[in-house]
């Protein structure tokens, strides 16, 4: 990273020079117990939904019933069976339901922050926020998009005149905004929901999310065409190398810095909005918003593609210099479908890099190759939600093959953790599943005091977006103009598993086997059953009324 001015200090929590050391020593110890208490109680809970979601007994389906009504929940969660030549693989099939365990645990009923059902990213973030909403409604989608719909609402009920709140919170307020995705994921709602549901929910979020669209416009957007977070914090990836030092004493000042990452959110959400518009009939809109997102792409690609890495960067508009970190938000433009085929092509061959991203637990926060790769939270460790993002990018391009294999070892990473740790964290070691070596902005004694040292633990939240890997992006469940269908997509290094996926909502079970070269063989069941076997990216139709093409249904 190059030399820069420090134009801002991070504001350290007055409590650290203001208080007598006996006092301090008394608020850290609260705050310990506070956080034991939690893990303690959360641990038991899920320890015990597991087992109940897991249905090996008569009893535990009218147990799990009755639980889950006490949310409003009516549809049972998805469940997957994951087995090799020698049995059960235990971290997988496990690891799926306990997803779904902390998922339900985090789930609030409407209270004080909102009429809304609403979603924690975990028990120790008491509050709403804005981006891990977005993502967390990815992953209720395919249990109850009801679910996942108010908590996208819950965001939008909450905002602060036009602006969405970086969090929502009963006793904090917050004065910045976040990754603007919510649109973005009500889009992706839209794909699978009846479409008299979805149409209902757009003209309710519709004019919320044009205000405050045009909010980021006027507060964020540069003389340049391009936008600038206000704050580190905005991008949800504060401590990262590109904004400053790990413990946050100092950050950089981001007003006139172009954000490869705010701008591709921006991006999606004119796409997420150019969508909408046409569902509700607003054509003009619609064409209004398509062509703002191809000027944004054009933007990017004038100004934020450096040629000699071959990657995107920060740059300040004042100076014209890049920021040169080489970090995960380097390749978000892929999600937005910025680069031309050669760009693309360049930021896979870093993708692929085992120097670079292609880690054991692949897709780190910076690249391993970089100087200030550290385990420390967005200095290196993987997050699920920016990994889920670049994978999503590979497959707009069609790069099917490299997001397959990259989605099996994100989860396999995430599930094998599970099943060393008995937990859900909310980032991971890439060369190693365990946690044993990451640190938590590792200096700042507030965040020590108030978050721990550690990865925050029952993380579900975005990391549950593995269960979504499975079911989109390895099965490949979808919805056609004629019906639920899939598409599997399995790496080489999956060959011999057997993969058994329920989906209650859809009351489906897909039932496939893994064969050499990806091909898949196995049985939907549901009100009917029907065998297939399919190549590699093959569509097989889920329902009756959908003609079974040759070589794909049998």
């Amino acid at each position: 990273m190059q030399a820069e001015p420090w134009a801002r200090r991070s504001k350290r929590n007055p409590m650290e020079q203001t208080v007598s050391p006996i006092i301090y020593r008394i608020r850290r110890i609260a705050a310990m117990l506070g956080r034991l208490q939690r893990l303690v109680v959360f641990g038991f809970e899920q320890l015990v939904l597991v087992r109940l979601l897991e249905r090996h007994r008569p009893i535990a389906e009218s147990l799990t019933a009755a639980l889950l009504k006490t949310k409003h929940i009516d549809c049972h969660s998805p469940e997957l069976f994951v087995a090799d030549s020698s049995g059960q693989r235990d971290d997988w099939t496990h690891g799926f339901t306990a997803v779904n365990a902390a998922l339900f645990l985090n789930l609030r009923n409407p209270d004080a922050l909102s009429p809304w059902r609403h979603a924690r990213p975990a028990p120790a973030f008491r509050a709403i926020y804005l981006w891990d909403s977005a993502f967390i409604a990815q992953v209720w989608k395919w249990w109850e998009p009801q679910v996942a719909w108010e908590v996208l609402n819950a965001v939008i009920d909450g905002r602060d005149g036009a602006r969405l709140q970086h969090y929502v919170s009963e006793f904090q307020r917050s004065t910045f905004t976040q990754p603007p995705l919510i649109a973005w994921s009500l889009d992706r709602l839209g794909e699978i929901v009846e479409p008299a549901r979805y149409a209902d929910w757009i003209a309710q979020a519709y004019l919320p999310l044009q205000a405050y669209h045009r909010w980021l416009i006027a507060e964020r957007r540069l003389s340049n065409g391009l936008y600038a977070w206000l704050h580190a914090y905005e991008s949800g990836v504060e401590n990262a190398p590109r904004f400053g030092d790990r413990e946050e004493r100092r950050l950089r000042d981001t007003r006139t810095i172009a954000a490869p990452d705010l701008s591709s959110y921006m991006v999606l959400q004119c796409e997420a909005l150019a969508t909408m518009a046409l569902r509700l009939g607003k054509r003009n809109e619609a064409a209004a918003y398509q062509e703002e997102a191809h000027r944004l792409r054009d933007r990017i690609n004038e100004f934020l593609w450096d040629e000699r890495e071959g990657l995107y960067f920060d740059r300040d508009i004042a100076t014209g210099a890049f920021i040169r970190s080489r970090a995960i938000t380097s390749l978000l433009p892929l999600w937005a479908a910025a680069p031309d085929q050669r760009q693309a092509k360049r930021l896979v061959d870093h993708i692929v890099n085992p120097a670079a991203f292609n880690t054991l637990t692949p897709l780190p926060s910076v690249a391993l190759d970089d100087p200030a790769f550290e385990r420390d939270m967005w200095r290196g460790p993987v997050w699920i939600n920016t990994a889920y993002a670049v994978i999503e990018g590979l497959r707009r391009y069609g790069f099917h093959a490299a997001a397959s294999d990259l989605a099996f070892r994100l989860c396999d990473g995430v599930y094998r953790t599970y099943g060393h740790t008995g937990r859900f964290h909310e980032f991971y070691d890439p060369t190693a599943h365990t946690i044993a070596h990451l640190h938590r902005k590792r200096g700042n004694r507030w965040k020590a005091i108030t978050l721990g040292k550690s990865p925050v633990t029952d993380f579900v939240g975005w990391t549950g977006l593995v269960n979504t890997l499975v079911v989109e992006t390895l099965i490949g469940v979808h919805v056609t103009t004629r019906g639920p269908a899939i598409r599997p997509r399995f790496p080489a290094r999956a060959e011999g598993l057997r993969f058994c996926l329920t989906l209650p909502m859809w009351k489906l079970e897909i039932d496939l086997h893994v064969l050499h070269g990806g091909v898949t063989r196995g049985e939907v069941r549901g009100a009917f059953a029907r065998s297939f076997e399919a190549e590699f990216g093959a569509t097989i139709p889920l329902t009756t009324t959908q003609h079974a093409s040759t070589g794909a249904v049998a």
